[in-house]
């Protein structure tokens, strides 16, 4: 089945950032292709300016992905700076599943590569924090064609 998506976001300062898939999708695909554009619009809105519909029971989702809008969207997690070990208890309280510590560090490490974290301090004193994000709006909706 042949598949076009595009999604585009625009500021309050008219920039413009958009993602593009375009291809022969098989019913395999597609859920690859959804968890892409949630994980594109996540990076795009903070959590004051939309509630992105997500898994919230978090069971199709990855560790990363799990982490990633457990920062964003929960309560529970941090408004300020944290550690490794900090993400780790909290984590596994809301998840009720254990998680080994280089997991999450290499997780939240992905995460400021991303743009998504900010990060200071040494190796053994890292600390993160969320950027934080100006509100934005959807520009155009998902096309499907």
């Amino acid at each position: 089945m042949a598949m076009k998506v595009r999604v585009e976001v625009t500021n309050d300062g008219g920039l413009k950032t958009s993602m593009e898939s375009e291809g022969d999708l098989s019913e395999a695909l597609k859920p690859i292709m959804i968890r892409n554009i949630i994980a594109f619009l996540e990076r795009q809105f903070s959590s004051s300016s939309v509630n992105i519909p997500c898994d919230c029971d978090g069971e199709d989702l990855t560790i990363k992905e799990r982490l990633a809008s457990f920062l964003r969207y929960d309560e529970r997690a941090p408004k300020d700076w944290f550690t490794s070990s900090q993400i780790r208890r909290i984590y596994e309280e809301a998840y009720e599943e254990e998680v080994r510590l280089s997991t999450i560090s290499t997780y939240l490490a992905n995460l400021h590569s991303e743009g998504i974290l900010m990060r200071k301090g040494s190796r053994a004193m890292r600390q993160y924090r969320l950027f934080p994000t100006e509100s934005m709006k959807v520009a155009s909706a998902v096309d499907v064609v």
